[in-house]
């Protein structure tokens, strides 16, 4: 569809349905610039809006250039400012800032603080900086309650493993982000946390009943509701034992989305499926019939980000099936109306905007990493550490274990920041699945020192966890909790242990003040 003629995409009435569709439509371009391909895309459908992935992330530069050509684009297009821009900005293992503002801890490091002003401050950390990028939404925060520890896919993106936890850290983390002149997408309805399978590349299945969900991982949703949040993001996941879902995934399941988040729990922000171009929906729906799907469950708006000819099926399939009175236009409308208000809340929370400052960035950013370093237990008195003593510090090298993960190949840059402040440390890498040989090597070169060892996932990966066991039985050890906190209770209990459950440079460094400076209590 060639647009003739740009009009403001303010009122409903006055809209094509080709244009009410494509404003339903979250895409995404594949470089670091928006010129010219976005432009000739919008030129053909003007779309609701765009989600911003690591590969159109290099520098602060590119990246404000970046988003005044999708902002003018989407000006020159009619629709309203600012546009709908957005990002998986989560910090710990998916931050895509991390190379120029400061790099903060996740949301699993924000619960071992136990206090939810934590999550406030990372909150309005991570808003400051999308503020300052001119970007007004994140696909954040995350809510799932990762009761299965197993989890592939959620794990350290979650604030913990109890519902009413998540759900107080929650509230205060859309506070943050609000205040800073950001809106939220609370992700992923119904709870994503109680599943084995990575719905990236799989459809996972939740064996939970409705009532489970409700005593569970609905909670912290609740609260985001409460809270104000802006969106909330549909997860990819069936439930067999609710029956009402007819075993669709809740994305595409007018019981998740439209009775149970709509109707029973009274949200009447928009609703937002996660990408359906993700395995577990293009491995088993095709486009013809996805996005019909999706709108006929409730959804506002339906992100498909990476393929310009899947997106020009579902638009297709979605017009044909207006047309055919499958879909009434009036259902359509109703999601218009709730973006269109959206986009009026963009413009309230940046007039009312109260980011921290940048000259106050990294204080925030160190305040916030100070708070989230837990000490479990230290029973062979290894703290504080000094100078008298030759350490040997094992490190894991970092993979990335998710598409929703941009930690994997980055230095864990602890070795220099210990002898900053004095200490002989001689440093080791270990793969993240160590096998004999490798330990025995590893456990030949820490003889006679003070070891420091790292792990992540050790609970997952049972060679970290073998060679923590031979190290403790050698001579002293401090184990460093990187990951997964759930290594900690695996670990050797004679050994000591810190819970980080980050690597961001501000966690090192917190770390790198607990590990130098006696503590007032100790584990």
């Amino acid at each position: 569809m060639q647009l003739n003629e740009v009009n403001s995409l303010q009122d409903p009435a006055a809209m094509s349905l080709e244009d009410k569709i494509s404003l339903m439509c979250v895409v995404g371009t594949p470089s670091t610039a928006a010129e010219p391909e976005y432009r000739e895309r919008m030129s053909q459908n003007r779309f609701g809006g765009i989600g911003l992935f690591p590969h159109n992330v290099k520098d602060e530069q590119q990246t404000l250039k970046l988003m005044a050509e999708v902002q003018a684009i989407a000006g020159d297009s009619g629709i309203p400012q600012p546009y709908y821009v957005s990002i998986d900005e989560e910090g710990g293992t998916l931050s895509k800032f991390k190379t120029f503002y400061p790099y903060i801890p996740g949301n699993r490091a924000a619960g071992l603080s136990l206090d939810t002003e934590s999550a406030y401050l990372q909150g309005k950390i991570i808003g400051s900086q999308l503020h300052a990028l001119g970007i007004p939404m994140n696909w954040a925060p995350v809510l799932d309650v990762n009761t299965n520890i197993d989890n592939p896919v959620v794990g350290v993106r979650s604030f913990g493993e109890d519902p009413e936890t998540v759900a107080a850290f929650g509230k205060a983390y859309i506070r943050g982000m609000h205040e800073a002149g950001v809106a939220v997408t609370a992700k992923h309805f119904p709870g994503h946390g109680q599943v084995s399978g990575d719905s990236h590349v799989v459809l996972p299945e939740c064996e939970l009943t409705i009532e489970e969900l409700m005593n569970g991982p609905l909670l912290p949703f609740i609260g985001a509701i409460e809270a104000g949040a802006d969106s909330i993001m549909m997860g990819h996941l069936v439930f067999p034992a609710i029956p009402e879902s007819q075993g669709l995934p809740a994305s595409l399941s007018p019981f998740f989305a439209g009775e149970l988040l709509r109707g029973r729990l009274g949200f009447a922000g928009v609703i937002c499926t996660d990408d359906i171009e993700m395995g577990a929906i293009k491995k088993n729906f095709n486009p013809d019939e996805v996005g019909v799907l999706a709108v006929l469950a409730g959804n506002d708006m339906i992100l498909m980000c990476h393929t310009p000819e899947f997106q020009e099926r579902v638009m297709a399939a979605i017009r044909k099936a207006v047309l055919d009175g499958v879909i009434e236009e009036s259902r359509i409308d109703e999601s218009v109306n709730r973006i269109l208000q959206l986009y009026t809340k963009f413009q309230q929370y940046q007039a009312a905007a109260r980011p921290i400052p940048r000259e106050s960035w990294n204080e925030a950013a160190l305040q916030y990493a100070r708070r989230t370093v837990k000490i479990s237990r230290d029973p062979q008195q290894l703290l504080p550490l000094t100078a008298t003593h030759q350490y040997m510090l094992i490190l894991p090298r970092q993979e990335q274990l998710t598409i929703a993960d941009n930690s994997g190949g980055s230095d864990i840059g602890l070795a220099a920041l210990l002898e900053a402040r004095g200490l002989s440390v001689q440093v080791a890498y270990c793969s993240m699945k160590p096998e004999a040989a490798e330990i025995a090597d590893l456990s030949a070169k820490a003889a006679g020192n003070f070891v420091i060892q790292g792990t992540l996932n050790a609970h997952l990966f049972q060679g970290q966890l073998e060679l923590a066991a031979q190290l403790a039985a050698a001579g002293p050890l401090l184990n460093l909790v990187l990951r997964n906190p759930y290594d900690d209770a695996h670990l050797p209990h004679n050994a000591g242990s810190i819970l980080l459950c980050s690597t961001s440079d501000y966690s090192l460094q917190a770390l790198a003040e607990v590990l130098i400076q006696r503590p007032e209590t100790a584990g």
